[in-house]
């Protein structure tokens, strides 16, 4: 029956866009009130999607939204098989409430601890998609006890505390509640001597607890009706840190008292910040170390909870609807859209200013001062390597010499700068070549903010700092160290102006007189397949006429997320686009993006001599230094955050084909920043993509593979696409057999890109990939690819 439905809805669907398309705007109409009628499903999750293509196309068309007055199921109505509301009752007694993800080996040492407590009426154990079920982890450990009650969520790709324990607060029966995390052990005594009173909640307190304890932090012990009148954790915050105290701010204004749990009550298992966190940090850049710190992930989500409305009993928790269910054990998916997004803007406000302040932290106040550009180039570097030096360089009028990889030449000048030194202006040339040819950048550093008038032009290209923002001497280098070969890394070393200094200098022979490695400055455009082929075809160009690469990554419409939002990246990245600066600066500058003023799309690249080039662009370059083997490598070289490399864990693969279905594009969408038809493409590009996304509708999909399966060629099906209506009509037509990653929103957003990052990878896990003409994603998931793939295309090869 169910397939029926939604066979009938979408066929109905498509006979109505094609209505649209030829301009029978009444017809189209008559059709839009039937199928807003029709959208009822049933499932909460199927609703939304239909409603939300319904909404699309009202918009795209300019049709009559009247039918869709009737409001959709909420996540604060209870429909049939959803988790009860968090009410405010319970019975006597106390339930534990813990939850689990992948760590059982802890959940086992301290469930002993909790069954020897007989004032614990109820273990609720929420499994959080665990890759060992815990009830059949329990049962190999023969634990088995009638107080145990174990939610089951199936399919989540990434552990989210606030949502997993405010699933297990309303799933809890007992008039008191004890959180306890899978690694926290209870004295036999517990609650003798943590008596629990009205108006009060007892929590652990990083401030007092002993050695390695710092995280009992997050125990509590608190009446239900005071957790429910605050709505549980904070579900804005979704990555670790500062739920417990955003919790216990909250239960503060509540006018509750909060008293210390008593000393040797509560022990916490240790396990290591790389374990809580994954991966370990050595060897990263600033910023990648500083997305694996923990006082980041605490700082930033203590931002997050005061720009983000405050958290009470009036928010909607996350919906979850019971899939097997009965007196014990039950299994649970969530239901529906997300009901509190937080805005990508937010996310990166929060991000920058935690990472800004915590820079501040080790390298002083000034970094504040920094804006989002050149702390990215700050931070490009280990915070081993970096001192308050890189800081007034990074404020100076040259932060780009950051990227330079043998450190800094300081060279102090006096009031009447690199003129006033004795044989300064002739002398200076070489001494900026050979600092050049060591990978090294020249920092002058002077009683001014700027240069004085009549010093040569190559001294003003240098970074300028001046000496009460740099006091400190550097060890110092004479000329014959300088040009002797140097050790590998980053060295800060001054060099004494003398006779002697100047004599060495015009005298060093031709070869030493080097130019400095330029930069290849790759400024990739649009949607993350179109950025990422024009990046790696700029750092084939990089590696092969020794260039340095710097990655350009502006967030925009098309990608609203930063560069670091996907990849562990060691290299430099920038995240504002300069292209009229770096040319006014003497880059060549090559804009392949055909719509804008000057631009020329495949121009050739000439990448001779070593000066810098900026390369902007959404396609390959058009240059014998770059191909596909060469591209790739570097794209198959970066590495994912850990955040995708958990999605892409999650999901099963490898299957016998994936397909890609690009199909959101045309007249219907150009409402969408990213499909518009002004400043994206040309009109031939808007004609052929209109055209090729029809050739990549779902059904053109489901045709081809009945046909492979009939050949026996697609027993496991891995789908990727950009519209709830495909993956409904897939899962309706496959069952088990398709595997997918599930989303509630379609956007450009850095939590949507980090699925289609992990959807790209998955993509080139199959044999056979069946992709959508025109897209750049399916060529991605091709480039990605680490095995040789069977590709066919649609509207061409089906």
């Amino acid at each position: 029956e169910m397939d029926g439905d939604v066979t009938t809805f979408w066929r109905q669907l498509d006979a109505l866009r094609e209505t649209a398309l030829a301009g029978d705007i009444d017809a189209a109409n008559r059709q839009f009130a039937a199928l807003a009628r029709r959208r009822r499903s049933g499932a909460a999750e199927v609703d939304t999607a239909r409603t939300a293509m319904l909404e699309l196309l009202a918009e795209g068309f300019g049709l009559d939204r009247a039918g869709l007055a009737e409001a959709p199921v909420t996540a604060r109505d209870v429909p049939p098989g959803a988790m009860p509301a968090f009410g405010r009752d319970g019975v006597e007694g106390v339930s534990l409430v813990t939850c689990c993800m992948n760590r059982e080996d802890n959940l086992r040492r301290a469930l002993s601890s909790w069954l020897a407590c007989p004032d614990i009426a109820e273990i609720v154990i929420v499994d959080w998609s665990s890759e060992l079920p815990v009830r059949a982890a329990l049962r190999e450990a023969g634990i088995e006890d009638v107080r145990i009650r174990v939610v089951r969520v199936e399919n989540e790709p990434r552990w989210v505390l606030s949502w997993a324990f405010n699933l297990g607060f309303r799933a809890a029966n007992c008039a008191r509640i004890l959180k306890a995390d899978a690694d926290i052990v209870l004295a036999p005594d517990f609650f003798a001597r943590n008596p629990l009173g009205p108006g009060q909640f007892i929590a652990g307190n990083w401030r007092t607890a002993g050695e390695d304890q710092a995280h009992v932090n997050g125990f509590f012990y608190l009446h239900r009706a005071d957790l429910a009148a605050v709505a549980g954790f904070n579900e804005f915050i979704t990555t670790y840190g500062w739920d417990d105290d955003d919790l216990y701010d909250r239960l503060d204004r509540k006018g509750l008292a909060r008293r210390d749990v008593a000393a040797g009550t509560i022990h916490h298992l240790p396990h290591s910040d790389a374990e809580r966190l994954g991966g370990e940090a050595e060897g990263l850049s600033a910023a990648a170390e500083l997305a694996r710190d923990t006082m980041h992930r605490i700082r930033r989500n203590r931002l997050l909870a005061h720009i983000m409305p405050y958290w009470d009993d009036h928010k909607r928790l996350m919906p979850f609807a019971v899939t097997r269910g009965g007196t014990g054990d039950l299994a649970v998916t969530r239901d529906g859209w997300l009901p509190h997004p937080v805005p990508a803007q937010v996310e990166a406000d929060v991000d920058h200013y935690a990472r800004l302040e915590l820079t501040s932290w080790r390298l002083g106040q000034r970094v504040l001062e920094l804006d989002r550009a050149r702390l990215d180039l700050l931070l490009a570097r280990p915070f081993a390597e970096l001192g308050r030096l890189d800081v007034e360089i990074a404020l100076g009028n040259a932060p780009e010499s950051l990227a330079a990889p043998g450190g800094w030449l300081v060279l102090r000048a006096g009031a009447e700068g690199i003129a006033g030194l004795a044989g300064g202006a002739a002398a200076f040339t070489p001494l900026a070549a050979l600092a050049a040819a060591r990978r090294m950048a020249v920092v002058i550093t002077g009683p001014w903010t700027a240069l004085p008038e009549g010093d040569p032009e190559a001294a003003r290209a240098c970074a300028l700092v001046p000496e009460w923002e740099h006091p400190d001497r550097a060890p110092a280098i004479g000329v014959a160290e300088l040009a002797a070969p140097g050790p590998a890394g980053r060295i800060t070393r001054e060099l004494a102006w003398t006779p002697e200094t100047v004599a060495a200098l015009t005298a060093l022979p031709a070869p030493a007189l080097a130019p400095r490695r330029g930069r290849v400055f790759a400024d990739g455009q649009h949607g993350l397949g179109n950025r990422l082929r024009a990046i790696a075809s700029a750092a084939a160009i990089a590696e092969r006429s020794d260039r340095e690469l710097v990655v350009v990554w502006q967030p925009d419409a098309h990608c609203d997320c930063r560069f670091a939002d996907l990849f562990d990246h060691a290299g430099a990245v920038i995240e504002e686009t300069f292209a009229p600066e770096a040319e006014a600066r003497g880059a060549r500058l090559y804009n392949y993006m055909e719509v804008e003023e000057g631009a020329a799309k495949d121009a050739p690249v000439e990448a001779g001599g070593t000066g810098d080039l900026y390369l902007r662009s959404a396609y390959v370059m058009n240059s014998p230094l770059t191909d596909w083997e060469a591209e790739n490598r570097w794209l198959r070289g970066l590495t994912p955050v850990e955040e995708v490399r958990a999605l892409v864990a999650g999901v099963r693969h490898p299957n016998d084909i994936s397909a890609h279905v690009r199909m959101a594009g045309g007249a219907a969408y150009e409402h969408l920043p990213w499909e518009a038809s002004d400043g994206n493409w040309n009109a031939e590009g808007h004609a052929a993509i209109a055209h090729w996304r029809e050739k990549s509708h779902f059904s053109h999909f489901l045709r081809r593979i009945d046909a492979l399966t009939a050949e026996g060629r697609a027993g496991r099906i891995f789908l990727a696409a950009d519209a709830p209506e495909t993956y409904e009509a897939f899962r309706a037509c496959y069952g088990d057999r398709l595997a997918m990653l599930d989303r509630a929103v379609y956007d450009r957003s850095a939590a949507q890109l980090r699925y289609a990052l992990a959807d790209a990878l998955l993509l080139g896990q199959a044999p056979l990939l069946l992709g959508s003409t025109w897209s750049s994603f399916s060529e991605l998931a091709m480039r990605l690819s680490p095995r040789q793939m069977a590709i066919e295309m649609s509207g061409k090869d089906f």
